[in-house]
């Protein structure tokens, strides 16, 4: 009898201790298990693998799944731009012969200089987002993010200031000019990321995200193999992000 009851006893027990456990975990997975859809938007300081650094920003929307009690994923779809500086260069164009007395007013030569480059592209970037299961209710819930990115560049504008030498020696300076030139560099760019968030569960049961992230290309952007060298340099983008999400539909 007495055996009985100590084997009925430590049943309840055991019984009592599985369900309980089996409900902080349920409760740890419910209230994370969720999708959230919202707006993000941002800024980045982005350079090439060479100084000259440009600041840019980015717009877009996201959308983030909780898959376990420490890990969301999310995908964000962007409209980004992001670029570099450009190492100066000349080019001479060589000598011409002047009619008569009269020069032939013929340039020269040519001199880029404070070249920098712009790109605008669509940008899908997919992270994994790893934080503590006992932080899942709190007011601030950090986060570990590493993830990849693949844009396509749909247009590059280049900024220089443009000197022209004429043949008579006079000089003209053409400051902040713009050229189109998306047909110098690829069409796609891959790239990884890594940082850390801060998600803030508000009052109205949105959810606030700051994110720094420091991205790196691994995508040889320039489409020039002939040329000086100053032309077909290797051109990889490195970037440090600073971005600001806002969830508008939670389910």
């Amino acid at each position: 009898m007495k055996r009985i009851l100590y084997l009925t006893s430590l049943l309840c027990i055991l019984t009592f201790s599985n369900k309980g456990l089996s409900q902080d975990v349920d409760e740890a997975t419910d209230s994370g298990n969720k999708f959230l859809i919202g707006a993000k938007a941002g800024g980045s300081f982005s350079q090439f693998t060479q100084p000259g650094t440009v600041i840019t920003g980015n717009l877009g929307a996201f959308g983030r799944y909780q898959a376990l009690p420490y890990l969301q994923v999310q995908f964000d779809l962007l409209y980004d731009a992001f670029g570099g500086g450009r190492i100066d260069f000349d080019r001479d164009l060589g000598e011409f012969p002047n009619i008569g007395d009269r020069p032939t007013g013929l340039v020269t030569s040519l001199r880029y200089q404070n070249r920098h480059v712009y790109m605008h592209s669509v940008k899908g970037q997919l992270s994994a987002r790893v934080s503590l299961p006992e932080l899942n209710n709190a007011p601030m819930q950090p986060q570990l993010i590493v993830g990849t990115d693949l844009a396509y560049i749909f247009r590059v504008r280049e900024n220089r200031d443009q000197y022209m030498v004429f043949q008579d020696g006079s000089r003209v300076i053409l400051s902040n000019d713009w050229e189109e030139v998306t047909s110098d560099y690829t069409s796609i760019n891959a790239s990884l990321h890594f940082g850390i968030g801060l998600d803030f569960d508000l009052p109205n049961g949105r959810v606030f995200s700051v994110e720094f992230m420091y991205e790196r290309g691994f995508t040889d952007l320039n489409d020039i193999t002939i040329g000086q060298p100053e032309n077909i340099e290797v051109l990889r983008t490195q970037r440090f992000n600073i971005g600001f999400s806002y969830s508008i539909l939670n389910f």
